[in-house]
């Protein structure tokens, strides 16, 4: 069953919410649904509460995190900085708070059709295993002109955005899938991704996409022509390699040693 957590009603929304759903309000049957609530009066998540609601979407599978939109923009940026490399992230407008009390129903179809939408987007962009195209680092690998937006597009809301982002997932296959081992970039390097693995990544880079990579996964990186390979991490450092090795880089692009 796919998770959700709800972020950053205020209390007394809160309250008024899980009153309803106490009393027979029938929400989202298909998903388990967790609470966070605002830690004001005001809708938002604040910096103090990133890392919890990290955690909590890691404990529950990857869940998907479907947060209110609160008043500072900079809330907003340090929210899919901490928390949206790593888990799908949603925002919700605060304008839909305006339904409650009295609209509690609307409010919840409100977020049940984002669900559905949701349920479309595990089904066609979500990674299922380590060889999909999501897991390669975007700052170290070079893809095609028309593909090169794929990270981006994978994050979007709305149904034709998760479609959109299904079909470039699909043409970023058909145009740099080398398997069974390896996708090569448009400058010859190869991203091998079942090598040996070693190495564990700190919490929360054992998650992209909601998906949990496994332990000690990362591509090797060598040159299709057997020449020196070079690239950028993901601090904006280049790493380089005589002919004889590779790099080892994690789907967030950090270099492993």
């Amino acid at each position: 069953m796919p998770a959700a957590i709800i972020v950053g009603l205020p209390l007394e929304i809160d309250r008024r919410i899980q009153s309803a759903l106490k009393h027979g309000s029938h929400f989202a049957p298909d998903w388990q649904i967790q609470w966070i609530r605002s830690n004001s009066r005001m809708p938002g998540l604040a910096p103090s509460q990133l890392d919890g609601a990290a955690q909590a979407a890691s404990n529950l599978g990857g869940a998907h995190l479907l947060i209110f939109r609160g008043r500072e923009r900079q809330e907003e940026t340090l929210a899919n900085d901490k928390l949206g490399r790593y888990f799908r992230l949603r925002w919700l407008d605060r304008l839909l708070l305006k339904l409650i009390p009295h609209q509690i129903d609307e409010f919840l179809q409100h977020i049940e059709s984002v669900l559905v939408e949701e349920i479309e987007w595990i089904k066609t962009v979500k990674p299922t295993d380590e060889s999909r195209c999501l897991l390669l680092p975007e700052c170290a690998f070079s893809a095609a002109a028309d593909v090169r937006h794929l990270w981006t597009a994978a994050t979007k809301p709305g149904i034709e955005r998760i479609r959109l982002a299904a079909r470039v997932s699909e043409r970023f296959a058909t145009t740099h899938w080398r398997g069974p081992r390896a996708w090569i970039d448009s400058d010859g390097r190869v991203f091998d991704h079942r090598g040996a693995r070693h190495g564990v990544a700190p919490f929360p880079r054992a998650w992209k996409f909601s998906y949990q990579v496994p332990t000690g996964f990362h591509f090797d990186v060598t040159s299709r022509d057997s020449r020196g390979v070079s690239l950028r991490a993901f601090d904006g450092h280049r790493h380089s390699v005589s002919s004889s090795g590779h790099i080892n880089i994690d789907p967030h692009g950090y270099v492993r040693r």
